[in-house]
């Protein structure tokens, strides 16, 4: 493999028991899955806290955030970094300024949303009225963006009704304001058609974090998910996450194995060695998953 790290050579070893060119694609692929860099959207309303759910997900803080007036008027690109691999994280600006903005936004977030890996989508917990939101996300589900691609949060969960029976002590909502957080969940992943669970959430309070960043890598496609779990904060590496993302690391794999050996003139004896082969590289990819992204 081109730079290949040291543990990519297992996959070599492996795979030197190939033909030289079916050896060489898979390598590339793997090694370009092993480096990848993933690209996250924000998107959503001016004042959603699009910026503040960012910092407190990944380590360091990719975002900066104003809190007098919207940081993010145009589209910010930002980077977290560990050693040499990168997550870019693409902050939209916000929708609901005005008419004008808004259709110059949703062209904007057209052009962008097949270079994402996920789209992260933010409602704000306490709004009453998403019809903004709506009114843009409908029309780039018109034009041919994939419900699965949404990841739709509820955020600033601490200021959902009635506010002043936040848990200040142990940073979770009141029964009243679970009962209410639920029920706005519901109603977002109704009316929103969403394809996956919608999280409610609140950066200040560190509430729920866990939970949304399990979402957020079970949401995005399995070549992505390990390069995005190895950047985020140590404290939301939960199990689910470090399992989702190892399932679709080897998963992706499988598949790119059996993409270069689909044309090989195939004997019984060979289709027998291959299934042992695969099985043998699949394993090795689980094996040492941890030491390629959680290092």
């Amino acid at each position: 493999m081109h730079n290949e790290s040291p543990e990519e050579t297992p996959f070599r070893q492996l795979l030197s028991r190939l033909p030289a060119d079916a050896a060489r694609q898979i390598q590339q692929q793997l090694h370009s899955v092993i480096n990848y860099e993933p690209h996250i959207g924000l998107m959503g309303k001016t004042g959603s806290g699009k910026s503040s759910l960012c910092n407190t997900l990944f380590s360091p803080p990719p975002a900066s955030v104003d809190s007098v007036k919207g940081c993010t008027r145009r589209v910010q690109r930002w980077q977290v970094q560990h050693g040499s691999r990168k997550l870019h994280i693409v902050d939209f600006p916000g929708i609901a300024e005005s008419p004008e903005l808004d259709a110059l936004y949703q062209r904007l977030y057209l052009a962008w949303s097949s270079r994402l890996d996920v789209i992260v989508w933010v409602l704000k917990a306490d709004e009453r009225a998403w019809n903004d939101d709506l009114r843009c996300y409908c029309s780039l589900r018109a034009a041919g963006v994939a419900p699965a691609r949404f990841l739709f949060v509820l955020s600033q969960a601490d200021k959902i009704e009635p506010c002043r029976e936040w848990d200040t002590v142990g940073h979770c909502p009141s029964p009243r304001q679970a009962e209410n957080l639920h029920a706005k969940a519901v109603l977002a992943a109704t009316l929103f058609a969403t394809a996956h669970p919608v999280i409610a959430v609140s950066a200040a309070e560190h509430y729920n974090l866990r939970r949304w960043a399990e979402a957020l890598i079970l949401a995005l496609p399995p070549h992505s998910c390990s390069a995005v779990s190895r950047h985020l904060d140590p404290e939301l590496r939960t199990g689910c996450v470090s399992d989702t993302a190892r399932a679709g690391f080897v998963r992706t794999t499988g598949d790119i194995f059996d993409e270069a050996v689909k044309t090989l003139a195939l004997s019984d004896v060979l289709i027998r060695q291959l299934r042992q082969l695969r099985h043998a590289l699949l394993c090795a990819a689980r094996a040492l998953w941890h030491l390629l992204f959680w290092r």
